[in-house]
């Protein structure tokens, strides 16, 4: 058994539909079995509960200041916190964004009126990775048709997701072969007792990831193995 991380969580400090708060989640991660995770809340254009009317800096720091209170209980009990997001870039499509900080967003103020292409470069030129999140899942609220972003943009595709069904994962995986582009998985996570009925899911790993640049290594050179655990939760 390697080191296991979760790629793709959400928490009730920035993200509008989950209910569960940062120390909670990391607590039950690790009493899973997870080495660590990466906190990736629904961005300012997506379902977050972020008060409009703050300033940019203080809206970004919300959400840099929820991963500072769970890196600081994951410090506690020997577990890895690391900061992302996921960001709606349009027709419920979404991008999740790894190797970023409080300093790089703070720094683009017109960061949620660029394009998904943009924001890939700007994480590139910063060091980053991106990750497409679900580009396969089919639900009332997301538009049916090809609203895909230029996936050249991006370095990974998410080809597990718990709150997927197989065959969103299948096309995801199948994509992800074709354009030969690393891989991330997850929970999805919103609500830490759905861990007791979600497979668990994400990306194990031979050596323990400490960094954000371990983190970024890590996903580029593709050392993860996807991991998961349990029958689907949606079929």
């Amino acid at each position: 058994m390697g080191y296991f991380y979760d790629f793709h969580v959400h928490s009730s400090e920035c993200s509008g539909c989950a209910a569960t708060g940062i120390a909670e989640m990391v607590r039950v991660c690790k009493d899973v079995g997870y080495s660590g995770f990466v906190l990736t809340n629904h961005f300012l254009t997506g379902n977050n509960c972020i008060p409009a009317e703050l300033s940019w800096e203080e809206k970004v720091m919300r959400y840099w200041n929820a991963y500072l209170e769970g890196k600081k209980v994951g410090d506690e009990i020997d577990f890895d916190v690391f900061f992302g997001l996921e960001h709606h870039y349009g027709n419920a499509r979404e991008i999740l964004i790894y190797g970023i900080d409080a300093e790089f967003l703070i720094g683009i103020p017109d960061f949620c009126s660029l394009s998904a292409e943009e924001i890939c470069d700007r994480v590139h030129a910063y060091g980053g990775f991106v990750s497409h999140s679900h580009p396969f899942r089919e639900r009332g609220y997301i538009p049916s048709g090809d609203y895909l972003m230029d996936l050249s943009y991006v370095d990974a595709i998410e080809i597990y997701n718990s709150a997927n069904r197989e065959i969103e994962d299948e096309r995801a995986e199948a994509l992800c072969r074709e354009m030969n582009l690393a891989y991330t998985a997850g929970n999805d996570l919103h609500f830490a007792p759905h861990l007791k009925s979600f497979p668990h899911a994400g990306l194990e790993f031979d050596r323990r990831i400490r960094t954000d640049e371990e983190l970024v290594s890590a996903l580029k050179n593709r050392e993860g193995r996807l991991r998961f655990t349990g029958e689907r939760y949606f079929k």
